[in-house]
């Protein structure tokens, strides 16, 4: 993806990890979307964002790059079962998606696991799972993660694991609309 009418990743206000630069260059990312230059900022600050793009027009990684710089500059660092950030989304195929671009990035930051929790799993595996590798980025469906926080006659308390949350994203489906991204207030 070569769009040469938007800025490099070099021109946002904040210096980006080597690692996600890494990413961004061996995936072919030589310039930011639309959605990204206005979203990456933003975020990046802690500021609440509400962001609306078309599907295909880089929302996935106005985020994703942001959750990773996040947890990276926390002070106190996130141990095994502290969720960081917490992704959910409408669909199991979106999900996938985002997990799979999350992967691509988290392979030069091994501090960081992530879980995919989406329905057509066995729950109680993906209770195990969680509980023998932990995870600090949780990518969920909604019905698939209010199942996992009704989980502590298995083991899991899910509730305790977000007290460290530092980012919430809801994320759905795009609208076959124009880009637009804004500051929320509060």
């Amino acid at each position: 993806m070569d769009n040469t009418t938007e800025g490099k990743w070099d021109s946002l206000p904040v210096k980006l990890n080597d690692g996600i630069t890494q990413t961004l260059n061996e995936l072919g990312f030589t310039h930011m979307t639309p959605v990204q230059s206005a979203c990456i900022p933003l975020f990046m600050r802690n500021k609440d964002v509400a962001a609306e793009a078309v599907t295909g027009s880089g929302k996935t990684l106005a985020f994703v790059i942001p959750i990773i710089e996040i947890l990276i500059k926390r002070e106190d660092k996130l141990k095994k079962m502290q969720v960081g950030a917490l992704i959910v989304t409408p669909t199991r195929e979106l999900a996938l998606q985002i997990s799979e671009v999350m992967g691509q990035f988290l392979q030069k930051f091994p501090q960081f696991r992530q879980i995919l929790l989406i329905g057509g799993s066995n729950p109680i595996e993906d209770v195990e799972k969680f509980k023998e590798q932990g995870a600090n980025i949780l990518i969920a469906t909604p019905g698939r993660l209010e199942d996992m926080f009704r989980r502590k006659a298995d083991g899991l308390d899910l509730a305790l694991s977000v007290k460290f949350l530092e980012v919430l994203v809801l994320d759905e489906e795009g609208p076959q609309e124009e880009d637009c991204c804004q500051e929320e207030p509060g």
